[in-house]
């Protein structure tokens, strides 16, 4: 008996074997190339169609990893988990003594299944690693305890200011980035969200992720902004000022009250302040904010639902005053809905360059994406034009050029009555009454 029991189950080993899919961290397994953040390497290791079968994710050539982008495996395992996947894990064990699979041990990630099914337990993490899954709001106090811990030696409102960034982006994923496990023994069981600290002490730089595999930031928007286009829509919608998917799809007053959609608004301009870089990954689009501009791309390897990246590099004796910045980014979001909401009174279509595009908006490509989904369909319906450059230090011809010039050229003479420009700085409006002397004359050529 004791033999055929055997080979039963050597039988049922063999059948999970063949059967198992085999996902190799590479070699590389981080964000960056050359100092350049490629987001697309990292994620097109997910594999997010598969279910119910067994999974090994093998650690064992991943010789240089980083801990944020380690971070996403556990997220990614315990999806794996909800679709039914039996998941294991390959060269995470003491006996490895370099690599990711180090790297995953101090961050406590091997626990990661007992986290996912007791709230009442966290991950065992370094203490300059730490993971920390988010689930409720002790999940959010110790998130926030191990930020003042990291934070101790820096000036206290330097401390308040990395808290508040903090604090928005966990409320984000606490409240907005619910997920639950879809088998039935676990129906209802909701997967958490994460977030993970790293101090990089030579460099004197704090990274930090949080992240979570719930709607994602279009399908929630969508809920109050129906008719959003894409992801990158929605992630440059999304840090507007008073955004919030909450808006309309709620009767409760609490709600509305306390998810004013100013949250990624005011983060995304003190991490401008800060001088700090900000990447906002949801679905099949990033956007990053950094001191310089506002950018957005498309990926060829979504994430399903949305992670934050935050790299800060550490200023211990800066000066900063939070609530006076607090006092001028909600002042001049107030200025913006003001004018916002008049210019629409009017006729007007009104955009802020600076909230859009940034301090020094460069990019061409993103002004053509924005001329040809809101500023072409604003002229064609009657409207004019608003053009807000409080805030913005400078920007390019080719930036303006790329955003003016085919709606000039479709207004014609009239673009000199219909366009109005404010809070320009002189070379900015040198050059837009460049382009509309060279778009608005017979024969005049359109550059793009």
């Amino acid at each position: 008996m004791g033999d055929w029991s055997n080979e039963i189950n050597e039988a049922r080993k063999k059948l999970r074997d063949q059967s198992r899919v085999n996902l190799v961290l590479p070699s590389y397994f981080t964000f960056k190339d050359h100092e350049a953040y490629v987001f697309d390497k990292a994620l097109s290791f997910f594999k997010w169609d598969l279910r119910n079968v067994p999974v090994q994710i093998d650690f064992t050539h991943c010789q240089s990893a980083n801990y944020q982008a380690l971070a996403l495996v556990v997220l990614y395992a315990w999806r794996l988990k909800s679709q039914g996947c039996r998941v294991d894990f390959k060269g995470i064990d003491k006996i490895v003594q370099s690599g990711a699979g180090e790297m995953w041990r101090m961050m406590g990630a091997p626990g990661l299944f007992s986290v996912a099914f007791n709230e009442n337990q966290n991950f065992r993490s370094n203490e300059f690693k730490p993971l920390i899954a988010i689930r409720s709001h002790p999940d959010f106090k110790l998130a926030m305890e191990k930020a003042g811990e990291f934070s101790k030696e820096f000036n206290v409102e330097y401390i308040n200011t990395l808290r508040y960034i903090l604090s928005e982006l966990l409320y984000n994923t606490l409240e907005h980035g619910i997920a639950f496990f879809e088998d039935e023994k676990s129906w209802n069981k909701r997967l958490p969200s994460l977030i993970q600290y790293t101090w990089y002490v030579k460099r004197d730089e704090i990274h930090f992720l949080i992240g979570d595999v719930g709607m994602g930031v279009k399908r929630h928007l969508s809920q109050a902004y129906p008719g959003i286009e894409d992801d990158e829509a929605a992630l440059r919608k999304a840090i507007q000022p008073q955004i919030s998917g909450t808006f309309g799809s709620s009767s409760d007053p609490y709600l509305a009250k306390n998810n004013a959609g100013m949250g990624l608004f005011l983060s995304t301009n003190i991490v401008r302040r800060l001088r700090a870089d900000m990447h906002l990954v949801s679905g099949n689009a990033v956007l990053h904010v950094s001191p310089a501009d506002t950018t957005t791309r498309l990926l060829q390897n979504p994430w399903p639902g949305t992670f934050a990246l935050v790299s800060i590099k550490i200023d211990k004796q800066t000066g900063l005053d939070l609530n006076a910045m607090m006092a001028e980014f909600r002042d001049a979001a107030h200025r913006e809905q003001l004018a916002s909401t008049k210019a629409e009174d009017q006729g007007v279509f009104y955009l802020s360059i600076y909230n859009y595009f940034g301090t020094y908006p460069e990019d061409k490509s993103a002004a053509i994406k924005y001329r040809d989904r809101s500023l072409i369909p604003a002229i064609e319906g009657g409207k004019k034009l608003l053009l807000d450059f409080d805030g913005v230090n400078s920007s390019p011809h080719s930036f303006l050029n790329a955003l003016l010039a085919t709606p000039i050229k479709r207004m014609g003479m009239s673009a000199y009555k219909r366009i109005k420009v404010v809070n320009a700085k002189p070379d900015i409006r040198e050059t837009i009454d460049f382009i509309l002397e060279d778009n608005t004359g017979d024969g005049s050529d359109l550059l793009l």
